[in-house]
C-alpha cells in the first residue's frame, strides 16, 4: 500500500522537479561556462539578456533522452539525482559543522566518517533491495548497518562541533 501512495505522490512531484531543473539548467550552464567548465557558447547572452543558446542545447539533449529512454528509467534517474543532491548538501553541512578533535591522532576523521557512512548506506540499500534472499546478502546488510551506526556514533561523539562555521582546518578559496 505504501508503494501506491509513493507512486501517487510521484505523479505530482516528478513534473515539478523536471520543470524546475529545466528552468535552472541554463543558469547553471552559464555559471559553469564562466568558470571554464563548459564551452563558451553556454555563456552567450542575447541582446535581451536571455541564455538562448544554453536553453536550446540543453532542451535538445533532454528531448533526445526523453524520446529514447523509457519513463521508468528516467524516473529512477531523476530520483537518484535528487537523492545525490540532498546527500551532498547534507554532507557539506556536516563537514562545515564538525571537525576532527585537536588531540586526535588521525587527520580527516569527519571526512572518513562521512565516506564510510555513504559507502555503507549504498551497500545496505543494494543488499536489502537485491541480495536479501541470499546468506551473503544478509551478511552485507548486517555489516553495513553496523558500519553506518558506527560512523554516526563517531561523528556525534568523537568529532567536536566546530567553533566557527567551517572549522579551523578548512580554508575557503577565492
Amino acid at each position: 500500500w505504501a508503494a501506491q501512495i509513493s507512486a501517487f505522490g510521484e505523479v505530482f512531484t516528478l513534473p515539478i522537479v523536471v520543470l524546475i531543473s529545466v528552468m535552472a539548467q541554463p543558469r547553471l550552464q552559464y555559471a559553469m561556462a564562466m568558470d571554464g567548465l563548459l564551452p563558451p557558447i553556454f555563456a552567450k547572452v542575447d541582446k535581451m539578456g536571455n541564455l538562448w543558446h544554453g536553453t536550446v542545447i540543453s532542451g535538445i539533449i533532454m528531448t533526445i533522452i526523453a524520446a529514447f529512454v523509457p519513463f521508468t528509467h528516467l524516473n529512477d534517474m531523476v530520483s537518484a539525482g535528487i537523492l545525490v543532491a540532498f546527500s551532498m548538501t547534507n554532507a557539506s553541512l556536516i563537514l562545515m559543522r564538525y571537525e576532527t578533535p585537536i588531540n586526535f591522532n588521525k587527520d580527516g576523521l569527519v571526512e572518513k566518517c562521512l565516506g564510510w557512512f555513504t559507502f555503507c548506506s549504498i551497500a545496505f540499500s543494494i543488499g536489502m533491495t537485491h541480495y536479501w534472499d541470499s546468506f551473503f546478502g544478509k551478511i552485507v546488510v548486517i555489516l553495513s548497518a553496523f558500519m553506518v551506526l558506527r560512523s554516526v556514533y563517531d561523528l556525534r561523539f568523537t568529532c567536536t562541533p566546530a567553533a566557527l562555521f567551517g572549522g579551523r582546518n578548512r580554508k575557503s578559496f577565492p
